[in-house]
Parts: C-alpha cells; sequence; structure tokens
C-alpha cells in the first residue's frame, strides 16, 4: 500500500514541478457500452441522420489540442459502426468496471502522455472547455475534469452530480445531494459535474489500480476514489453548452431543441 500510494503522489510531484510541455501526446477516448440499463443501445441511437457515437466522435475530432480519438467499446456492432464512419475503434473487455478502466485498457501499450475520457452519451459539448482542460495537462496537472453553472431544477436530483471547488481551482468535494449548503446566498457558485475527464498517463493507470474507496462506493461517484487517495483534481469552469443523453427521454428533448 505505501509503494502504490508512493505511485499515487509522484504525478503530484511532476506537476509541481513542470512549467508545461508542448510535445506531449494526448489521447481521447470514448467508452461506448452497448448495455445501458436505462437505454440500451444507445450509441447507436439515431440523432438526426447521425448514431450518437458518430456526433461525440466527430466533436473530439475536431478539437486542435487532441492528436488522437478513440472509441473503446465491448460491442462487436458498436465497434463495426464507428469503423464505419473512421473512427480509430478498439475492442475492450466487457468486464470493464467503470469507464476509466475501459479507457486505460484501451490505451494500454500506446505511445500517450495524456488521456482524456469523453463520455459516450456527451451529445453536445463545449469544445473551449475541452482545449482548456487539454491545456492544464500538458502544463503537468495530474487530473482535470470540467462543471458548469448548476441549472436550478437540476440541484435536488441525485443523478445530476455537484462540485464544489477552493479557491485554488481543485476539486474539494463530489456529491449526489446538493452541496454546498446555502445559508448565505451570494458567495459561492453552484457548480454541476461534467463527467469529462483528463488523465497524465501515470495517474490514470495509478488510479484503476486503487480499489474502490468508501466514499466512492458511498455515492458510487468514482472520482471520489482520486480525492481519498490524495491525487488533486483540477476543475475547468466552462460557460458553453453541455448536453447528455441518459434516457430516450433525453434523445426526444434534444431533437425537439433542434427542430425549434
Amino acid at each position: 500500500m505505501r509503494l502504490l500510494m508512493m505511485h499515487i503522489y509522484r504525478p503530484l510531484m511532476k506537476w509541481m514541478q513542470v512549467k508545461g510541455r508542448t510535445d506531449m501526446k494526448i489521447v481521447a477516448v470514448i467508452p461506448a457500452r452497448y448495455g445501458s440499463s436505462r437505454f440500451p443501445g444507445k450509441p447507436l441511437a439515431d440523432i438526426a441522420g447521425k448514431t450518437m457515437i458518430e456526433r461525440i466522435y466527430g466533436q473530439v475530432a475536431n478539437c486542435p489540442h487532441i492528436d488522437d480519438v478513440l472509441v473503446a467499446t465491448d460491442n462487436r456492432e458498436i465497434f463495426d459502426a464507428a469503423k464505419g464512419f473512421g473512427a480509430h475503434s478498439v475492442m475492450t473487455s466487457p468486464d470493464c468496471p467503470s469507464g476509466s478502466d475501459r479507457v486505460a485498457e484501451a490505451v494500454s501499450g500506446m505511445d500517450v502522455d495524456g488521456v482524456v475520457n469523453i463520455q459516450g452519451d456527451q451529445v453536445i459539448l463545449d469544445k473551449v472547455a475541452l482545449m482548456e482542460l487539454v491545456d492544464q495537462l500538458r502544463q503537468g496537472c495530474p487530473m482535470v475534469t470540467i462543471a458548469t453553472a448548476m441549472p436550478g431544477d437540476e440541484m435536488n436530483d441525485p443523478n445530476s452530480v455537484k462540485v464544489v471547488i477552493g479557491i485554488n481551482g481543485f476539486a474539494l468535494y463530489f456529491s449526489r445531494s446538493p452541496i454546498p449548503y446555502v445559508r448565505n446566498p451570494g458567495h459561492s457558485s453552484l457548480l454541476k459535474h461534467i463527467g469529462i475527464y483528463g488523465f497524465s498517463r501515470e495517474t490514470l493507470y495509478n488510479y484503476t489500480n486503487l480499489e474502490p474507496s468508501p466514499l466512492e462506493k458511498t455515492e458510487s461517484l468514482e472520482q471520489l476514489r482520486a480525492l481519498e487517495s490524495g491525487i488533486p483534481i483540477k476543475v475547468i469552469v466552462a460557460h458553453g453548452e453541455f448536453f447528455e443523453i441518459n434516457t430516450p427521454q433525453d434523445r426526444e428533448r434534444l431533437l425537439k431543441t433542434w427542430q425549434d
């Protein structure tokens, strides 16, 4: 355990010493599972003439700060569909316990310095925030994620994850509960966590080799494993648009918005 913790803290020490590298190879991975409980097969769902996975891939592939984009899946139909629109597609184990584990498996053996985990249902994303996340990786930050202003109607929704950050821009805690408790309004922004993560290569492998932590299991939020283990998570506060599809109703709502 002591040896493992030394490996965890090593990326933090490097980040404190490194001013920034422009020669880092950054790869984005889109984990795409077929077996969603709320929307089975959703990566292949039609979104105005294109599959969901193709729409996400197209946005990420157009980000100039990312060197390569992979689709990581456990399903042959998704694999073939991704190959069909020209994506670099990788088959991964159906037994991966989380998206981060699937991402780690997808890039194992590749020569990369940083890895970005893009959720396979994030059909609209703020590319400016994504570029800022990549810039933080190039500056040597071990782990980075994104947040945006919390919509008022989602504050009490446990499916909408909240994050509080310190004055230094690093995450203090993530929760499904409303945080912070607003006793005195006007002092702190309420933030919604967007499930996009950037990792240094070393941090990704150290993180996925850790056992699930007590708070992670309590809230069912894998990013808490990082915080409990002392891995700092930089948070980019985005100002652009995000839209995530978790259910068929989300898809219908998005299509109606586009028609209007």
